[in-house]
């Protein structure tokens, strides 16, 4: 009988942790097939913008946009001096892959079973942003075989080829968000933390992605310039149109860190602004407009961080050039004393980004008024309507169509204006000044080139910009303020020469991430040999080649 009951009990448990693991499809129980497409597109939004702004940081410190304090190995000071190594780019690349792309396909499965088409599109586009945001960056990975798996070490595959597959990708998600949706599908708006459930606003992002990426061949010999205008043509016409991620700010205390926007958490309390960034926006470079009705540019007290002295009188930040050596050993970090009303060294000069305080009092004396992008609050300038319309500037000037070309030139410094909430009468009258060029005649590449700059600070697009148009420099390479668009960029002081070697480099590729090294390298060598090499980060990408 003992032996009978001891069957009968094992038989008994056997059946109960069968149905304990039955919990695991519990729908109040999170597994890999529970969560439903609304529940689902949420965290893909939210660690997509993680990833792709994440790499517009990293780029704004190679594009001369940021600065950072002296720290010898420092991985954002490795970046001024144009090294992007293993460690310094590890993060897009880690957040894309582990954070979002691999959760695109359950989505798209989830919403599959309830006809939601709308959400299979829209992941569709993150899928394709996500992707063609790394291949320009990195210039080759994987991604034919990223998500198999049965495959532990996938091939890289490269940029041109990802290209055409990610714009394939935009045109599936295009039809998909015209569909109608099954009956039992939930609304688009239900898990939309990004575009609030506007099918249009996610079409008009498509075009937008297709317009920017068809753009990065203008400089290849089949260019097609039309094909970019009719797509930014479908893109962003308005601020309402525009793709932008609202950060919350929840007040002195914050509760939940993975709310405030990635600048003001990227940037921290070590990057500083750029003499080049304060030039443009104070159009001190070389063929900048001007005349007898100057303006002072409205955003620059909104991009241009501000700190009082002992008195209470504020200051604009000191600016740091990147020429004058001063990075070999500078700026300093710098802390505030309370007791004293004293910053701990005179490169306090050099302010930080962040507001500090947060929430002064009136006695309090103002460290910092911070910048509009690194608010906690912030907003994260996706893509905008002010892109589309300095891509058609660009595209307009090049065919000699002068007039149409500063029409869409004045368009995108309005958009971006309009974006940071500045008010309509102070636009028109900095659009009617002589700091901004009012001839058709007078107008060139460079201005309109300096100006998406500012509209695209902290954007991974501004990277992309300066390398396919070859920064400040003649057709071999050389710097060259006569013939160049971006005026005033140069080489860094601390450039590191073993990446570097010659005055004809410029950085043009992140390298490959250090996890890819670690455990993928035979795939790695064999997309690219060269890419163990220290000079490997300063080869152009498919599109970048002469």
């Amino acid at each position: 009988m003992k032996k009978i009951f001891l069957l009968i009990s094992l038989s008994f448990t056997l059946a109960s942790c069968k149905k304990w693991v039955d919990v695991n499809d519990n729908p109040n129980s999170a597994n890999s097939t529970v969560p439903t497409a609304e529940q689902r597109l949420p965290p893909l939004i939210a660690q997509f913008c993680d990833a792709y702004e994440s790499t517009g940081t990293r780029a704004a410190y190679l594009s001369q946009q940021l600065a950072s304090v002296y720290a010898a190995g420092g991985s954002n000071y490795n970046l001024t001096a144009w090294v992007s190594n293993t460690t310094n780019i590890q993060w897009p690349w880690q957040c894309w892959y582990v954070n979002a792309a691999v959760n695109v396909t359950p989505l798209i499965t989830a919403a599959e079973k309830v006809q939601a088409y709308h959400y299979i599109g829209a992941a569709k586009i993150i899928k394709a942003w996500g992707f063609g945001t790394l291949s320009d960056v990195f210039g080759m990975l994987p991604y034919d075989q990223f998500d198999d798996p049965s495959t532990i070490t996938p091939k890289f595959d490269q940029g041109a080829y990802v290209q055409e597959k990610v714009l394939a990708l935009l045109d599936e998600a295009i039809a998909d968000l015209q569909k109608t949706q099954g009956p039992t599908a939930p609304p688009l708006s239900k898990g939309d933390i990004l575009n609030n459930g506007s099918t249009d606003k996610w079409i008009r992002l498509a075009y937008g992605l297709k317009a920017r990426w068809l753009n990065h061949t203008s400089g290849l010999p089949n260019f097609n310039a039309q094909a970019v205008l009719d797509a930014a043509s479908k893109g962003a016409q308005s601020k309402d149109q525009s793709t932008v991620m609202q950060y919350v700010d929840e007040g002195p205390d914050v509760s939940a860190s993975d709310k405030q926007a990635l600048q003001y958490t990227n940037t921290a309390t070590t990057a500083r602004i750029t003499k080049l960034y304060m030039d443009y926006l104070t159009n001190n470079y070389t063929g900048a407009p001007k005349g007898a009705t100057d303006m002072e540019d409205p955003r620059i007290d909104l991009l241009i961080p501000s700190t009082a002295d002992q008195n209470g009188v504020m200051h604009r930040t000191q600016a740091v050039d990147m020429t004058s050596g001063l990075t070999n050993t500078r700026p300093l970090s710098y802390t505030y004393s309370t007791i004293t009303n004293t910053f701990s060294n005179q490169d306090s000069g050099y302010v930080i980004l962040r507001k500090t305080p947060y929430a002064p009092a009136a006695t309090d004396r103002i460290q910092s008024t911070g910048t509009w992008y690194t608010r906690r609050g912030a907003k994260g300038l996706l893509f905008t309507n002010a892109e589309l319309r300095f891509i058609e500037a660009e595209i307009l000037i090049k065919q000699s169509k002068n007039t149409e070309a500063l029409t869409a030139y004045k368009a995108g410094i309005r958009a971006h204006m309009e974006l940071m909430d500045i008010p309509a009468g102070t636009i028109d009258a900095f659009l009617n000044s002589s700091s901004v060029v009012q001839s058709p005649a007078q107008l060139n590449i460079s201005h309109i080139m300096i100006q998406k700059y500012i509209a695209l600070s902290y954007s991974p697009e501004n990277w992309a910009d300066l390398r396919r148009l070859n920064y400040c420099t003649d057709a071999a390479g050389n710097y060259n303020e006569a013939t160049g668009v971006y005026k005033g960029f140069k080489r860094p002081a601390h450039v590191n020469s073993l990446y570097y070697p010659a005055q004809t480099d410029w950085p043009r590729r992140f390298a490959v991430a250090s996890y890819e090294i670690n455990y993928n390298s035979e795939q790695v060598l064999s997309a690219d040999p060269t890419a163990s090499s220290p000079t490997y980060i300063n080869q152009p990408v498919w599109w970048n080649k002469k």
